[in-house]
């Protein structure tokens, strides 16, 4: 039953989306759109080398694709953001690792009430490429397990087109775990033997994006969403990057993320000394990562 509510909140938030197609005029220059493509490649080769060390290479990849529209009273924004990247330290007979795996593509309408003040329906969906190991090698996770999709409506206050934030009473969030291995131990909240999770909830959101110096962007999105049925829990998605452009073919970059979420039991803590009893709890997720490498721009 609460898949089905679910899926009819994602089609009735979606609605209003799809009803801008009757009113996108053949005139693009409503449009804005943009693609965003980093490549990098590094490499070290050691033979007999006396100052120690090991051989490796790494590459990794980064996309971000983005089309807006604005016209009067209604906006409508969408990216697409992917990335991949893999290790390999040691000779070829060593495994390549996987350091960056992220899918997320976000899709948000919205209408102008008052100046600043709009209504807004959004729609984000996050998953990753392939799978993901622990630190003794059993798999914890892989393309849509998890996967989470995050629906809501409510009102969203836009400063130019360097910040926004969204506030929305009615939003839900659905896990989703397709491997039947997590899926039975009951992985990312769900509960054992289930393929998906539905929450009620409401969320907050903010954007901010600008040019602080020359060449040099600033952009950061938090999330946060708390469960109706436990409002003391919060879950928080924090991403931020700096880009630097270099020159036309060349860029840099550093992101970091902030994942803390109380349905991921991340974390093993000693609940009794004596017996050496431990318990998984949510622990705090961070991430950073520096590219530096050739930039593809549309």
């Amino acid at each position: 039953m609460k898949i089905i509510i679910s899926i009819l909140f994602t089609l009735f938030i979606s609605l209003p989306i799809f009803a801008q197609n009757d009113s996108i005029p053949s005139d693009t220059t409503y449009w804005n759109k943009g693609a965003v493509l980093n490549l990098n490649f590094s490499q070290v080769d050691l033979t007999n080398w006396n100052g120690g060390g090991q051989s490796s290479i790494s590459i990794a990849g980064l996309t971000n694709f983005n089309l807006n529209y604005q016209k009067d009273k209604d906006a409508w924004d969408n990216r697409l953001d992917m990335a991949y990247g893999v290790l390999r330290q040691g000779d070829s007979e060593q495994p390549f690792i996987k350091t960056d795996d992220n899918i997320i593509l976000s899709s948000k309408y919205s209408r102008q009430l008052k100046k600043r003040i709009f209504v807004s329906a959004m729609l984000d969906f996050r998953t990753q490429f392939d799978e993901g190991l622990d630190d003794e090698g059993e798999v914890i996770s892989r393309f849509m397990a998890p996967g989470f999709l995050l629906a809501n409506i409510g009102l969203t206050y836009r400063y130019k087109k360097m910040f926004s934030a969204t506030i929305a009473p009615l939003s839900s969030k659905t896990t989703i775990v397709t491997d039947d291995s997590l899926s039975n131990a009951g992985a990312y909240g769900i509960d054992p033997g289930k393929t998906y999770r539905f929450q009620g909830g409401i969320n907050f959101s903010s954007s901010f994006q600008k040019d602080i110096w020359e060449n040099v962007n600033l952009s950061t999105n938090l999330n946060l969403f708390s469960d109706y049925e436990k409002l003391g829990n919060i879950d928080v998605n924090w991403e931020t990057a700096l880009n630097f452009k270099i020159n036309k073919f060349l860029s840099a970059s550093y992101s970091t993320q902030l994942i803390y979420d109380d349905d991921i039991k991340s974390k093993e803590i000693i609940v009794n000394d004596a017996t050496g009893e431990t318990r998984n709890v949510a622990g705090v997720q961070f991430k950073s990562v520096m590219n530096i490498g050739l930039n593809i721009k549309i």
